[in-house]
């Protein structure tokens, strides 16, 4: 098989590796990671095409890889994902059926998505079998994106990957007895995969990663004083920031001659660990609560957070059964001249290599609409010359009527001159218009839909609900809440249907708690502000 680049890019880091696969082995030919330019991804989406595309381009270039052939993983928490049951069909019917069905899926405006989906299982059900999918939900944004980003470094973009299916892609095969779970820290995420006898059991995203650590040490000065995010994470996988355990006193387990400063910036460090720990757990708890037989062959970590020094350590004295960091993986080599590799950090890269999702905006229907185009032309051209040929044969009296017609339409002219002025006038003030329109585009801020969105919040939701993670960007307004329900929850997000502030409600779904409550994740975007009304007819 041809070489291609698997590219993952994240919020601080882009990892790229130069694939190359021979039957079911894939090995990497060279493998690198570069600091994301600062504000040039957000939540999976490339803000700054340009900057990266020339950042990307200028790597590629001082190590002479000449690859154009380019797969991207994406993780956004805009990509929306659901377990699919289908009636065992031939494949190549599978997207049909999946896209004739997006809104039963989905509660969204299937046109601005793309669909994709990969084929967990088989599953023989009352002797007749059934598809198990997953079926994936991805903005066109993101997919326009990416191609801009590979127009600017000047790669061609063959495939958009999710990064739940390369991750499952990656392990399946290594986890195909037993019950297994990996765990992918990143800056502002965590990744879930549960796989019990090589078959996707549970994937789950958190909203928790290592950001709040790297914050901490850049807080405390004995770890280095006016640090950048990417120093601190350097100083968070080299020095020891992170005690054993949350709660342990720290004179137990931290060397006699420690002064109390360090001892101070270690126990804060560890504590902004609090809520990635206690949510990993609880997918634990939840998945042992639904398979009271499971029991956990093996846990490991990968990503970023694999190479924060003492963190395995933490989360095997949390969780209670050891935690290790992902080494290998039994179909995938790493380049052979390049020992400073970990497989841990490319585990995302290396699994898009056997993954089918592509939530890239197909091309191939708009070269057939193209083709449709060109025939249609031909067939116009031909017509046309058929006509020209008629016309040539009667050409002189055709000719001697056209003057004719010529000389009465100069005089028509001529008599209504006058119009030119009405036209001329109007052709002036419909310019004026659209200045005063763009104009009046200008005046929308980021946050203009925010303030509507609030007091509609105010007026319409319960009192019992706890919202605990709340961010707003300029098209959308993302929060976390939690109810006292199913039902709770239920109603509430038919409650935020009815906002007339908002245009579109997403959930990527619901986790109950032991306790009963119930949290949700929500995207809501903004309803357009109006356009300014015009006078002109």
């Amino acid at each position: 098989m041809a070489r291609i680049l698997s590219i993952e890019v994240g919020l601080s880091q882009v990892r790229v590796a130069e694939m190359e696969q021979k039957g079911k082995k894939c090995r990497m030919r060279t493998c690198f990671r570069f600091a994301t330019p600062q504000g040039a991804v957000e939540d999976g989406y490339i803000r700054d095409t340009q900057s990266l595309g020339d950042m990307l381009k200028h790597e590629l270039a001082g190590r002479k890889i000449k690859t154009k052939k380019v797969s991207y993983v994406v993780a956004s928490s805009r990509v929306a994902s659901r377990e699919v049951r289908l009636p065992f069909v031939k494949q190549n019917r599978i997207q049909s059926i999946i896209e004739a069905n997006a809104t039963d899926y989905f509660p969204i405006d299937i046109t601005k998505y793309i669909m994709s989906y990969s084929i967990v299982d088989v599953e023989q059900k009352d002797a007749e079998k059934q598809y198990h999918l997953m079926v994936y939900a991805s903005p066109k944004s993101i997919s326009a994106a990416y191609q801009e980003l590979s127009v600017n470094a000047g790669l061609t973009m063959t495939r958009l990957d999710y990064i739940g299916d390369s991750i499952y892609n990656a392990i399946k095969e290594e986890y195909n007895e037993g019950t297994h779970i990996l765990v992918k820290i990143e800056e502002k995420n965590t990744l879930i995969t549960i796989v019990n006898e090589g078959e996707l059991a549970l994937q789950r995203n958190l909203n928790y990663g290592i950001d709040n650590a790297v914050e901490t040490v850049r807080m405390y000065p004995v770890f280095g004083k006016n640090l950048d995010f990417e120093t601190a994470i350097d100083v968070l996988c080299a020095k020891s920031c992170i005690r054993k355990s949350l709660d342990m006193p720290p004179e137990e387990n931290e060397p006699a001659d420690t002064d109390q400063f360090v001892r101070e910036a270690r126990r804060e460090v560890t504590e902004s660990l609090r809520y990635l720990v206690g949510n990993i757990s609880r997918i634990m708890d939840y998945y042992i609560s639904r398979n009271s037989d499971a029991d956990f062959a093996s846990i490991m970590c990968c990503g970023l957070g694999a190479e924060v020094k003492g963190l395995p350590e933490l989360l095997t004295n949390e969780l209670g059964q050891r935690v290790i960091v992902l080494e290998s993986l039994k179909d995938f080599e790493l380049p052979r001249d390049d020992m400073e590799s970990s497989m841990a950090v490319y585990t995302a890269v290396a699994g898009s290599m056997k993954s089918t999702v592509n939530l890239m905006e197909k091309v191939t229907k708009k070269e057939k609409e193209a083709a449709e185009s060109l025939r249609g032309a031909f067939l116009v051209f031909g017509v046309g010359l058929v006509s020209a040929l008629v016309l040539a044969g009667a050409g002189v009296a055709v000719r001697m009527y056209q003057e004719k017609e010529q000389d009465r339409l100069y005089q028509r002219i001529e008599e209504e001159k006058s119009i030119e002025q009405i036209y001329d006038a109007y052709n002036s003030a419909k310019e004026q218009y659209d200045n005063f329109q763009v104009m009046y585009q200008y005046t929308n801020t980021p946050n203009e839909g925010l303030v509507a969105f609030i007091e509609e919040m105010e007026e319409k939701m319960p009192s019992n609900i706890t919202v605990e993670t709340f961010s707003s960007t300029g098209t959308q307004v993302s929060f976390s809440m939690r109810v006292t329900s199913k039902a709770e929850a239920a109603n509430t997000l038919l409650q935020l249907r009815t906002f007339e502030s908002l245009s579109s409600v997403t959930t990527t779904g619901i986790d109950e708690s032991e306790d009963g409550t119930v949290s949700m994740s929500v995207t809501c975007s903004y309803s357009e502000p109006a356009p300014l009304e015009s006078g002109l007819s």
